[in-house]
């Protein structure tokens, strides 16, 4: 573990070495943080568009899709509010500078 911190591998670790690397496994997490939340919101559409898919066709009777109704409609609202929170996180994540630790206040 020590190994990774020397970057410039003359056995030494400096004070920006560490920085350095302390950044970069940041950098990794969040990218990693970010993946996972692009992959929950992809998922959450797909259900959507399946279960919508579903609904649709025969293999459910009509009178259990109205028993279901407003469980169905929770789910909706439950999944595109994950997509929602994906879609205003990501934005909210543009607009701020890479590593900014300040509140912007635009």
């Amino acid at each position: 573990m020590v190994v990774d911190f020397d970057m410039d591998g003359d056995g030494v670790i400096t004070e920006s070495e560490i920085a350095r690397k302390e950044r970069m496994l940041e950098i990794e997490l969040r990218e990693e943080k970010a993946q996972s939340q692009k992959r929950m919101a992809w998922i959450a559409m797909l259900m959507m568009i399946g279960f919508t898919g579903l609904l649709f066709s025969d293999i459910i009777s009509e009178t259990r899709v109205a028993a279901l109704a407003d469980l169905l409609g929770l789910f909706y609202i439950a999944q595109t509010g994950i997509v929602a929170a994906y879609m205003g996180a990501t934005a909210y994540g543009a607009g701020k500078p890479m590593g900014a630790k300040t509140k912007d206040m635009r």
